[in-house]
């Protein structure tokens, strides 16, 4: 029996690695490895080109990495060689995207595509129009899923040159304020609230939006939200779904399973916002250097750009996605950009420099004017247009009316 049970294991093996081979040879296989609950989802979706990474390494065409961070950065250095033709994706919460420089790997962060998808998939335009663009949101939990959803929101919900939009968070913010300097000089409040949630009820039923984030003992918070609030509908970040579903008043939750979102095969694999982001990159090296607008004149671009160059770009446009919305919602079809009046293309181009603004604040920079009449200083982190459109130039104005035009030409 003991020999009967070896050969079936061998045998097994074999199988294995010839099923491997042929579709690691058919050019479409993903070899997912990391815990075993968030792998089996991964397969469900790939099918029958996607293979069960175990311990051992198998040659496949693709590679996606959910262990944390130092098992997946081991599995990529120990194996580099044998990973050259392949690209791989890697999970990773302290890097973003744009950081690596290796051509065959692309880093991927739960906690920021979730966020991202979120505000997305819930476009507070008409909110923040019902409420004349001012307005309280609530965070309540504050941790790496709740930085970038505050982080994500300020950059995105940009909507009234005059809005205010207060964000309230409920959990430590003391790193995040400490590392983020220029935090204040957004038109655009953030409040960390020293007391408990169950403190600020009044301010729970008056917010225009609260958002739970994961943290521990969430679904007795919940439990005591819902008893505490009379408000119709909480947005909940989970990750069991199927637990909450058990809450009496479940109906006025509305969840957001985040990592299922998150980690899905379209989001790990689709690089469409830094696609884009490298598109608007070229376009302005086109315009202003004579760059040829070709594929491989767009990667070079791109390689030569710093990671928060990059982003910039990302950034830019990932907002042109709220953009988009906006402009449905206001004419019931997005118009070509020759199609704007002098009114509406001016209001674009003064959102895009308060978002241009916010993203050099939410990365530290600041108002200075720099030596030699130079426009920034990136070593001191100071920038001469960080200062209200209304005080630009009409040639520095004219870039943001620009980027409005280049965003809907590609």
């Amino acid at each position: 029996m003991m020999t009967a049970s070896g050969i079936l294991t061998i045998v097994q093996t074999l199988r294995d690695r010839i099923h491997h081979f042929l579709l690691y040879k058919s050019g479409k296989s993903i070899a997912v490895y990391g815990p075993d609950d968030e792998k089996e989802a991964l397969l469900n979706e790939i099918g029958r080109f996607g293979i069960n990474g175990k311990q051992d390494f198998v040659p496949a065409s693709r590679y996606i990495l959910l262990d944390d961070e130092q098992s997946n950065f081991t599995f990529y250095y120990t194996n580099k060689s044998k990973l050259s033709d392949s690209m791989v994706y890697l999970k990773c919460r302290t890097l973003p995207a744009g950081a690596v420089c290796e051509s065959n790997l692309s880093v991927f962060c739960p906690e920021e595509t979730s966020a991202r998808l979120f505000w997305k998939e819930n476009c507070i335009y008409s909110l923040s129009k019902a409420h004349n663009h001012e307005m309280d949101i609530v965070l309540i939990g504050f941790d790496k899923l709740g930085e970038n959803l505050l982080l994500f929101g300020l950059q995105n919900n940009i909507f009234s040159p005059n809005q205010k939009i207060t964000y309230h968070v409920f959990g430590d913010g003391t790193k995040f304020r400490a590392t983020h300097t220029e935090l204040d000089s957004l038109s655009d409040s953030v409040v960390f609230e020293p007391q408990p949630w169950y403190d600020c009820i009044s301010l729970i039923e008056k917010a225009a939006m609260v958002i739970v984030l994961t943290q521990e003992n969430q679904m007795e918070l919940l439990h005591e939200l819902l008893f505490a609030a009379k408000r119709d509908t909480i947005h909940v970040f989970t990750v069991n779904s199927l637990s909450a579903g058990l809450l009496h008043e479940k109906e006025r939750l509305m969840i957001f399973d985040w990592k299922n979102k998150a980690q899905c095969l379209e989001h790990i694999l689709s690089d469409t916002l830094f696609q884009r982001a490298k598109k608007i990159n070229l376009r302005y090296a086109h315009l202003y250097s004579g760059v040829e607008e070709s594929d491989k004149a767009m990667e070079l671009q791109w390689k030569c750009l710093d990671t928060f160059t990059r982003y910039s770009n990302v950034s830019s446009a990932d907002y042109h996605e709220v953009r988009l919305k906006m402009l449905e919602e206001d004419g019931g079809k997005i118009p070509d950009s020759a199609d704007f009046s002098a009114d509406r293309l001016e209001l674009l181009a003064e959102l895009e420099h308060i978002r241009w603004c916010r993203y050099h604040y939410l990365n530290n920079w600041k108002y200075g004017i720099p030596a030699e009449g130079k426009a920034k200083d990136k070593s001191l982190r100071i920038h001469r247009d960080l200062i209200p459109y209304q005080a630009l130039t009409d040639g520095e104005k004219e870039k943001d009316r620009e980027n409005i035009r280049i965003l809907h030409s590609i």
